[in-house]
């Protein structure tokens, strides 16, 4: 359990870094595009992570070994693919870029607050996709404790 948390805690440590430390130094015009993009991956994450809801509710009701075991691996591979999503969607619009040299929660000269507002709304949703994954996690790392030893 204590290793599960602390994987959680890296994890969210190392997906986070980049919207912590990145900059920027030139000041470059925003992309609306990337507003777009954006919103496709946070679609296309919220789908996942309802796909990795159900297979963690299949793995609660199937009693076969095997079956769970196989259900178990799935939900790994998912976890992971949807981590290495997650790491993409740091981009320019967490770290910053297109905006000048900022850390997190910086407004830049240029940047309306209109863009501000649009960039916490990003942020949030990332944050809150790095709590589910967690959560994800540690329901995983619960049914791998109660499964039978071999």
């Amino acid at each position: 359990m204590k290793r599960s948390i602390l994987f959680a805690a890296l994890t969210v440590a190392a997906l986070s870094a980049p919207a912590a430390f990145a900059q920027d130094t030139k000041p470059t015009p925003a992309k609306p595009a990337m507003s777009m993009d954006m919103d496709k991956h946070m679609t296309q994450m919220q789908e996942k992570m309802k796909a990795m809801q159900g297979q963690m509710d299949k793995i609660r009701k199937t009693t076969d070994p095997k079956e769970r075991q196989k259900l178990m691996q799935e939900h790994m591979q998912a976890m992971q693919e949807n981590m290495k999503m997650m790491r993409g969607m740091g981009g320019p619009m967490m770290t910053g870029g297109g905006h000048g040299s900022m850390m997190m929660g910086g407004k830049k000269e240029g940047m309306t607050d209109a863009d501000m507002m649009k960039r916490h709304e990003m942020m949030q949703k990332r944050m809150d996709m790095m709590q589910m994954m967690m959560e994800q996690m540690m329901q995983h790392d619960q049914m791998m404790e109660s499964m039978p030893a071999k």
